[in-house]
């Protein structure tokens, strides 16, 4: 599939020498562009995405990745409370991002997005929230997607080579 988005906008936008190293310093995480108007209900963001079997497993990854959350009292996910979906914003390894963990097509994505006063815009503080949760789960045994978006807006090795060169 030949990718549509051009990476020129992106160089422009956020400096060329800067996008490179976000993109290339993230292992797990990788850059996913707004969709156009009208499709655009989601910022400019790193994504994760993971995939789970069974409730067990779920458990398993959500206490290994110590999610923590403000929804509940003992301040972590609880999966039997979860019927097919749920979205937080959470803690991993003490920085923010969004959850989302569909039980129906057996996902997990992580999110991280916004800055202090914009939820919309990206910068260096961004990033770097990015790469401190993006170093701790590299280091646990967890099998993370490469590509967590099948489209041309998730800048991936896989799709977008010329980025990692």
């Amino acid at each position: 599939m030949k990718r549509e988005i051009r990476l020129d906008h992106l160089f422009m936008t956020y400096g060329k020498e800067r996008f490179l190293n976000w993109c290339r310093s993230l292992n797990i995480f990788r850059f996913c562009r707004s969709h156009p108007y009208p499709d655009d209900l989601h910022p400019d963001r790193f994504v994760t995405l993971i995939y789970f079997y069974d409730d067990n497993e779920l458990n398993e990854l959500l206490t290994l990745m110590k999610i923590k959350t403000k929804d509940n009292d003992n301040n972590t996910v609880r999966i039997e409370e979860i019927e097919t979906t749920f979205s937080s914003l959470v803690k991993v390894n003490n920085e923010k991002c969004y959850i989302y963990i569909n039980k129906i097509l057996k996902t997990i994505i992580l999110e991280v997005s916004g800055i202090e006063n914009d939820p919309f815009s990206l910068d260096d503080t961004t990033f770097q929230r990015t790469k401190r949760i993006d170093d701790f789960l590299d280091t646990l045994d967890i099998n993370f997607i490469s590509s967590p978006y099948d489209d041309d807006y998730c800048i991936t090795p896989e799709f977008y080579p010329q980025v990692w060169k």
